[in-house]
């Protein structure tokens, strides 16, 4: 086991929140690669060491940051009725624009594809965590049993919302957030029927507030429209 480092803090678990949360606002705003281990250590307030005896690595911090993220926004273990599984997918994708930590994802996978292996190599497991679920979701409905045609429509639903995301960080003003979320909408309703499954007009438009967070982006156009479809 490694050695605390001299000047460690009598809460570690405190100082390993405060890292994260530093590393969190470091990759959303400069990338995997532009985020440094010093910087992020000067943000939180303590020592670069003190960071490696948490983190062995960049690579390390960078997916704890990315796991305690998809542990905050983690879905409810009950099973869902086709409906609320597009609700829950909607919310789940409106939450992952108005929250800035999410950003550092879209980063690394746009450094990732434009030719960085090893980067792309950390990111994959997560791809496949993420497809994989979509597949255990959409496996409950699928009356017909028929793996192959459920791998197709979790490939989609994961296309569009991937797809979504670049538009909305490299071209804001193509798309806004509630037109996102439609468009995940639509693609879960279409993937459900195609397994057989048909899906209650009455789907509701989310599943708690997204607005509450502290890192919500701001975006006033988004507000009127939020505004609008919570009257």
């Amino acid at each position: 086991m490694a050695r605390a480092p001299r000047g460690t803090p009598k809460d570690p678990e405190r100082a390993r929140e405060a890292i994260l949360d530093a590393a969190a606002h470091r990759f959303s705003q400069h990338g995997y690669r532009g985020t440094r281990v010093a910087d992020v250590a000067r943000d939180a307030g303590y020592s670069e060491a003190l960071v490696y005896f948490h983190f062995t690595s960049k690579a390390d911090l960078f997916r704890d940051v990315m796991g305690r993220l998809e542990r905050e926004n983690a879905p409810e273990s009950r099973v869902l009725t086709p409906s609320e599984l597009v609700a829950r997918l909607r919310d789940a994708e409106r939450r992952y624009h108005q929250d800035a930590r999410w950003r550092a994802r879209d980063a690394a996978w746009v450094e990732a594809l434009a030719g960085d292996p090893s980067l792309l190599e950390m990111l994959r497991p997560e791809l496949g965590a993420t497809l994989d679920a979509l597949e255990r979701a959409l496996a409950r409905f699928d009356l017909r049993d028929d793996e192959a045609r459920r791998h197709r429509m979790a490939t989609m639903l994961l296309a569009v919302a991937y797809g979504t995301r670049v538009l909305r960080r490299y071209h804001v003003d193509t798309l806004s957030v509630s037109e996102a979320v439609e468009l995940l909408g639509f693609a879960t309703q279409a993937a459900l029927q195609d397994l057989g499954v048909p899906v209650s007009d009455s789907t509701p438009d989310r599943v708690g507030d997204p607005t509450d967070s502290p890192h919500r982006v701001p975006n006033r156009a988004d507000d009127a429209l939020l505004s609008r479809d919570s009257a």
